[in-house]
């Protein structure tokens, strides 16, 4: 970023240093969310989605694209598949170091039960979200962490990462 101005009355701001600095961040900042389909993986065996619904979307929000923040959504379908071993979902971007990311599971039977969640977005495989505890735990999701997943429950992730 160019060192700050301070125009007199007479004086014009250079377009270059207005295009560059003020408008396409500007811009940025206020288009819209890119969408895509992240891939899901288990660590054994992969997951499916069947008629469930996996979406993410992610957003730039720097001129030149290297500040992302990104967000997953699973909707767990009747023919969804759970696979084994803990899950990770691919980003829209590699960041270039390790980075903390947020979500939540939502149990909607019985009781609609929430699980705080944390994971590492990682530049492995091209860039994942990995590791993704619960309440502090060690232990990744899974087909029966941090609940038995069925029909309806969702999961969400969302970060923000630099590529």
């Amino acid at each position: 970023m160019a060192a700050p101005v301070n125009p007199t009355l007479t004086q014009f701001i250079d377009p270059a240093f207005w295009t560059t600095e003020v408008f396409n961040r500007f811009t940025a900042m206020t288009s819209g969310w890119t969408s895509y389909t992240p891939t899901w993986t288990g660590s054994t065996t992969n997951p499916t989605v069947g008629n469930g619904t996996l979406t993410g979307a992610y957003k730039r929000w720097d001129a030149v694209g290297h500040l992302i923040v990104f967000r997953i959504r699973l909707v767990m379908g009747s023919t969804t598949g759970y696979g084994s071993g803990q899950w990770s979902f691919a980003l829209p971007a590699s960041p270039v170091a390790a980075t903390a990311v947020h979500g939540h599971a939502l149990d909607v039977a019985p009781s609609n039960t929430r699980y705080a969640l944390t994971g590492v977005a990682s530049s492995t495989g091209g860039g994942t979200v990995e590791r993704v505890a619960v309440n502090g735990t060690t232990l990744g999701i899974a087909s029966t962490v941090p609940m038995t997943w069925a029909t309806g429950d969702v999961l969400t992730l969302g970060g923000t990462i630099e590529v």
